[in-house]
């Protein structure tokens, strides 16, 4: 067999880890979507700019760290903009926008945090032992700067 194929044992731990994330992943938030109305996307626009910009941020720097393209974050921002949890404003320096979290995003924000990690523990960290806590945080420092 060629080095570059996989055989049936590693697709398989492959499809396991894959399965087993987006599982989890999924649970959370479908929790969190049915206690607040937010969607993945809203939580994980409103944490960042209250994480990484205190409240704003430039859209080019949100569209960044969440690796989406301009055009997908401008059509999600419009949407939420028309739900009041965010506003956008043009810079007078440049041609950049800033994007900055409204009283309404920030409450929604606020409500969901605990619900998000009330998830987070039940559908992930109260299912790992010790071991598995030390494997996966080796796993994710070895690969973390790796592509």
């Amino acid at each position: 067999m060629d080095k570059s194929e996989l055989n049936k044992e590693e697709l398989r731990l492959w499809y396991m880890w894959k399965g087993s994330f987006h599982s989890i992943f999924g649970r959370v938030i479908k929790e969190m979507s049915e206690h607040t109305g937010l969607s993945e996307g809203d939580y994980g626009i409103l944490d960042r700019l209250d994480l990484l910009g205190d409240g704003s941020l430039r859209q080019q720097e949100l569209a960044e760290s969440m690796d989406w393209d301009k055009s997908r974050l401008s059509h999600h921002l419009t949407r939420m903009e028309k739900r009041k949890l965010v506003m956008r404003k043009p810079l007078d320096t440049d041609r950049g926008v800033q994007v900055i979290i409204t009283t309404v995003g920030k409450s929604a924000l606020d409500d969901a945090r605990p619900i998000v990690s009330k998830a987070i523990r039940k559908h992930f960290l109260d299912q790992l032992t010790d071991q598995d806590i030390e494997s996966i945080t080796k796993l994710a420092e070895r690969t973390k700067n790796r592509g």
